[in-house]
């Protein structure tokens, strides 16, 4: 969440909750800033700016791989579950 920020999710075609604070809006469509796509939903990550769970997901796998292999191994140790293609 952002600092001073409730978290906005909008759903389209159901509207938005914001804080949790349901405002139902069929007209509502979800976008996604960072793959550029009309979703099912997103959520707020910034000043105008949004993104759908898959982004997230990928942001946080590689969030964790990055993680590992600075902190944890070294930077030139590979991860223990396999490769991770993109």
């Amino acid at each position: 969440m952002l600092a001073g920020m409730g978290i906005d999710v909008q759903v389209t075609s159901g509207g938005r909750v914001n804080s949790g604070a349901v405002s139902v809006d069929p007209t509502t469509v979800a976008s996604c800033s960072l793959c550029a796509k009309k979703v099912e939903a997103s959520v707020g990550i910034g000043p105008d700016r949004t993104a759908c769970a898959p982004c997230l997901r990928d942001r946080l796998d590689a969030l964790s791989v990055a993680r590992f292999r600075l902190q944890e191994s070294g930077p030139s140790s590979t991860i223990p579950w396999g490769k991770v293609s993109g």
